[in-house]
């Protein structure tokens, strides 16, 4: 899964300040059911693009339902 956030008010690089994560580089996270990596895809004072990438471990998941 794909998640993505676009500030285009200036300076929308202030994204990353409410976000508590830094544009410059990218972020993992471990989760109990998978991975989540956060990135910048842009990152301009114009325009700015903070994205999540939701990795799901399937086995993970079903295993935690039953």
């Amino acid at each position: 899964m794909l998640l993505t956030i676009t500030n285009t008010q200036p300076p929308a690089t202030d994204l990353g300040y409410l976000l508590h994560k830094n544009p410059s580089r990218v972020q993992t996270f471990d989760l109990t059911f998978g991975q989540a990596h956060v990135f910048y895809p842009e990152a301009q004072v114009e325009r700015c693009t903070a994205a999540m990438k939701l990795c799901c471990c399937i086995r993970q998941i079903t295993a935690r339902a039953m």
